[in-house]
């Protein structure tokens, strides 16, 4: 009840920390599992997880309402993702989470450029400078273990362009899918 008297920004910024917290948690989670388990186990479990959670869902609204329209945009979707995710776990043990979390903020500017190429966004030079910023951060921390021969952070690096092509599907996706049919696939 309280948290419904809060207005929408207020509301929106606490859902924004809860699931920052979550998303800590998960990668931490993920990296004990990921030193014990294959890549494809682990995603596995992962997405198994996530489409246990979306069953009550599906159940609520039958199966006709989680059919999509273009099945191959959603595999296609999928594939992408996989790949990305593969990437990730086989990088994963091997980092320290702060490295794995610092290459992590590359996504954004991948898909800042996918957006850009394939989408025809608009790209004012504020956004080049952030985006040239931000990569010559993310190069700071990841620079001294490419020196010490370290070939993880290369591989978590590859991730980020396939995840930012995993989200740029999604956009295109969200144009005659729902949101739920595209969570939904893509645990599936």
């Amino acid at each position: 009840a309280r948290l419904a008297r809060l207005n929408p920004t207020t509301r929106g910024l606490l859902w924004t920390m809860c699931a920052s917290l979550l998303f800590v948690f998960l990668n931490g989670v993920m990296r004990a599992v990921a030193t014990e388990l294959h890549p494809m186990q682990t995603q596995f479990l992962r997405y198994l997880g996530g489409f246990v959670v979306l069953l009550p869902l599906v159940a609520r609204h039958g199966l006709a309402a989680y059919r999509p329209t273009h099945i191959r945009g959603q595999f296609v979707r999928g594939a992408v993702h996989t790949a990305g995710l593969c990437v990730w776990f086989l990088a994963l043990p091997h980092l320290a989470l702060a490295d794995t979390t610092a290459i992590g903020f590359t996504t954004p500017i991948f898909i800042m450029l996918g957006a850009w190429l394939f989408f025809r966004e608009a790209m004012r030079w504020e956004r080049w400078l952030a985006a040239s910023i931000g990569f010559v951060g993310v190069l700071i921390v990841v620079a001294p273990k490419l020196q010490m021969g370290s070939w993880y952070s290369l591989l978590m690096l590859l991730s980020s362009p396939l995840f930012a092509a995993s989200f740029l599907i999604t956009k295109a996706l969200t144009r005659y899918e729902t949101a739920g049919v595209i969570v939904l696939w893509q645990a599936i």
